[in-house]
């Protein structure tokens, strides 16, 4: 009889999927990634998501100063003809402290607008019966974000080949969206907010979106479409109400 002693141990179980396995999966297998990840994993997808987009959005800081100059101008111009009291060297002073916290508001804006997301995943999830927690609505988030990525690498890409990107006073501009086609000084900030939400990769984030509350959330097909519009929609309400506010 063989002596226990003497039987090997079995070899360990391979590893499952990793952080790069997700991350190449969710645009080919976007189901597969939120299913896996259900459970759990969903804390190192979002750290490493905020790395890189914060990356990329810091790397196209350049080409979106521009417009953060006219939008702070805009919104200055705004705030005096409302205040006449203030003076020209408060409104110089409040644009030189905007510019030197710029830089931190791409970076600090990221994790915050996954969270956001998050947030908006979790409560529209419980609206239409989904299995959700508030970790795997952020997980769903957090994958639902990688686009952005691409998003961003796309942006950089449009400021290195333009030749001169002083000319850009609105996001909108560098949209993927048919905002993209309109002259922002001449057409109101209600409708390029409301177009700019048509965006490519905004539209790619819903969709993701939809599959993870599908495939994580458990829910039909049809339900998770409608809380994958319904989550679009309060993502357009800011953007509506900022510029509904700046008139």
């Amino acid at each position: 009889m063989t002596d226990p002693a003497t039987i090997p141990p079995p070899p360990p179980k391979p590893d499952g999927p990793g952080i790069i396995d997700d991350l190449v999966d969710i645009f080919a297998s976007p189901a597969t990634v939120f299913a896996r990840r259900a459970t759990g994993g969903g804390g190192l997808a979002f750290v490493v998501v905020v790395v890189l987009l914060a990356i990329v959005v810091y790397a196209g800081k350049g080409v979106m100063a521009p417009i953060m100059e006219a939008q702070m101008s805009k919104a200055m111009a705004a705030a005096q003809q409302a205040n006449p009291g203030i003076t020209s060297e408060q409104l110089q002073a409040g644009m030189a402290f905007q510019r030197k916290l710029f830089p931190v508001y791409l970076v600090a804006g990221v994790p915050i607008a996954i969270l956001a997301l998050g947030v908006a995943v979790w409560v529209v999830g419980k609206v239409f019966g989904a299995a959700v927690t508030f970790g795997s609505s952020a997980m769903i988030a957090t994958f639902a974000y990688v686009p952005r990525i691409v998003g961003g690498v796309i942006t950089l890409a449009q400021g290195l080949l333009m030749s001169d990107v002083g000319t850009l006073t609105n996001p909108a501009q560098l949209s993927l969206s048919p905002a993209r086609f309109l002259d922002p000084a001449t057409t109101g900030g209600v409708t390029l907010a409301l177009l700019t939400r048509f965006d490519v990769i905004t539209i790619w984030v819903t969709v993701l979106v939809g599959v993870g509350l599908m495939a994580a959330g458990k829910l039909p097909k049809a339900k998770a479409a409608g809380a994958a519009v319904a989550v679009w929609v309060l993502g357009t309400i800011v953007p509506l109400w900022g510029a509904l506010r700046g008139g």
